[in-house]
């Protein structure tokens, strides 16, 4: 992913790409005003301790976007990867009790495939 994302962002931009775990990311104290999980929350081996990293890194008002494909309950294989709904409230939980504020679940569709966001901010 990361050999992709330099090539996309090659021409002219000003961009710094890191290799890291969610549970443990490689930038200082309130570096970032963004951060974004696209399709990898179901896979963080410790759910609380990669929202006490966003959150860490998080500048005062700062927000984390977390999007998974929505999939329904008792899908298996390739089509167990992404969140219910049930799983997409759960994380909103669990972003509440890390301290993040005004967390919600959003849905999005792009042709057939459906997306759950969930956005949370950082307290400013």
């Amino acid at each position: 992913m990361l050999r992709l994302a330099r090539i996309l962002t090659a021409r002219g931009r000003r961009v710094t790409w890191l290799e890291g775990a969610a549970e443990a990311l490689p930038l200082p104290d309130g570096a970032a005003t963004v951060l974004w999980s696209l399709s990898t929350v179901h896979h963080w081996s410790e759910l609380e301790r990669g929202l006490a990293e966003a959150f860490r890194v998080l500048a005062p008002g700062g927000r984390l976007l977390a999007i998974e494909r929505r999939r329904q309950p008792g899908t298996t294989g390739m089509e167990s990867h992404g969140w219910t709904d049930e799983q997409a409230q759960s994380f909103v939980d669990s972003c509440v009790a890390a301290g993040f504020v005004h967390p919600h679940v959003a849905t999005r569709q792009t042709g057939r495939k459906e997306y759950l966001i969930v956005v949370a901010a950082r307290s400013g």
